[in-house]
C-alpha cells in the first residue's frame, strides 16, 4: 500500500475529508444557468434495494466544481433486474457520464443508462442463460451503440426544419457529439444461487468510456476489473470515445462474487482517484463501503472530499447480504 493511502479522513462540517479538501470545498450549491431552459436538475440521485441475496445502493452527485460553474450534474445510473422484483436471478446496473462539452449530455446519459438496463434484462429473459458466458455481450453492446445513434438522429429531427431531415439521416455520428455525448458501462450480477459454492457470477461490459469496475472485500482488499485514469500528480488525459461514436471493440470481463464481496461501478469522478485501490480514496472506501448498509451513510461516503476530486461522481455498489 502506498504512502498516499495512509491518510486518514477528517470530518469538516459533517463531510468526510481526506488530506486537503478539494479546491472547491467551500463552493455553495446553486442552480445551473440554462438560459431559456428549465433551470433545475437534481444535484443528487440515490436509491437502495434488496434483490435476491444482494443489497444494491447507487448514488450520483453533482461535483463541487459544477457548483462554481453553475453547470448541472451530467452523470447518471440505472438499476434493474430480470424480473423487475426483488425475487430475481440477475441484477443489472449501468452508469453513464455525460461529456461536459455536450449541452444535452445529461439527458443522453439518463436515456442510455436506462436503455442499457432495459436491453440487458430483455436479453437475459429471452436467453435464460445458465451462465453469463452464454450471451454474446459484444453484440449487446453494439445494439446499445445503435440505439444511441437512433436517439441522436431522432432528437435532431425534432428541432430541425423538415427539409433538413435527409441531411440528418445521412450525418455521421460524430456530428451529434456537440449536443449529445456520454460514456456507458454496465454490469450483470447473479442475485441468488443454488450452487454449493455460493459464488455469484458477474460480467462487466464497457460500451464506451473511462469509468471503473471493481470487487472489494474489507479483509482482502481490491480486485480491479477495469481501472480509471490514474491520478499521480501529473496531467492525465481526459480524452474518451463517447457514444454515439462507435468503438472498434468492447471490453468484457467475467468473474465471481464471494461472501463478503462487493461489486462496484464508478464514473471517472471516483474511479480516477481509486486507481487500483492503492490510494487514499481506495483505502477510505475499503474501510467504509463493505460494512455500509444505509443509503444515508452510503451517500456521505460517496461525498468524501479530497484534492482535485471535484467532478461529478457516480457509484453503484452491489454487496452480498446474510
Amino acid at each position: 500500500m502506498s504512502s498516499d493511502s495512509k491518510q486518514f479522513e477528517k470530518n469538516i462540517y459533517g463531510r468526510f475529508v481526506i488530506g486537503e479538501p478539494s479546491g472547491t470545498f467551500n463552493e455553495k450549491p446553486r442552480l445551473a444557468r440554462q438560459p431559456g431552459k428549465m433551470s433545475h436538475r437534481t444535484d443528487w440521485a440515490a436509491d437502495i434495494a434488496r434483490m435476491g441475496d444482494m443489497l444494491v445502493m447507487g448514488a450520483s452527485l453533482r461535483g463541487s466544481m459544477h457548483y462554481g460553474l453553475s453547470t448541472i450534474r451530467q452523470d447518471s445510473f440505472a438499476v434493474g433486474s430480470d424480473t423487475g422484483t426483488d425475487d430475481c436471478k440477475w441484477i443489472v446496473a449501468a452508469i453513464a457520464d455525460g461529456v461536459s462539452s455536450a449541452e444535452q449530455s445529461h439527458t443522453f446519459a439518463d436515456y442510455m443508462a436506462r436503455q442499457a438496463v432495459l436491453i440487458v434484462t430483455a436479453e437475459l429473459n429471452s436467453t435464460l442463460p445458465v451462465t453469463l458466458h452464454n450471451i454474446e455481450w459484444s453484440k449487446t453492446a453494439r445494439r446499445l451503440v445503435e440505439i444511441s445513434e437512433e436517439f441522436c438522429r431522432n432528437a435532431a429531427k425534432r428541432t430541425a426544419p423538415e427539409e433538413k431531415a435527409e441531411d440528418i439521416n445521412n450525418a455521421a455520428p460524430g456530428s451529434f457529439t456537440k449536443k449529445w455525448a456520454t460514456t456507458l458501462e454496465f454490469g450483470v450480477i447473479q442475485a441468488s444461487t443454488d450452487k454449493p459454492s455460493g459464488k455469484h457470477e458477474f460480467v462487466h461490459v464497457t460500451v464506451a468510456g473511462d469509468g471503473a469496475a471493481y470487487t472489494l472485500n474489507r479483509r482482502l482488499g481490491w480486485n480491479t476489473i477495469k481501472a480509471g485514469k490514474k491520478q499521480t500528480g501529473t496531467l492525465a488525459s481526459n480524452a474518451v470515445l463517447s457514444l454515439p461514436l462507435s468503438p472498434v471493440d468492447f471490453s468484457v470481463s467475467f468473474g465471481y462474487l464471494r461472501k463478503n464481496d462487493c461489486f462496484l461501478l464508478t464514473t471517472d469522478g471516483l474511479g480516477d482517484f481509486i486507481g487500483d485501490g492503492d490510494t487514499s480514496l481506495g483505502d477510505f472506501f475499503r474501510r467504509k463501503l463493505p460494512k455500509c448498509e444505509s443509503l444515508a451513510s452510503f451517500m456521505q461516503i460517496a461525498d468524501v472530499s479530497l484534492y482535485q476530486a471535484d467532478d461529478d461522481r457516480t457509484i453503484v455498489m452491489i454487496k452480498w447480504m446474510d
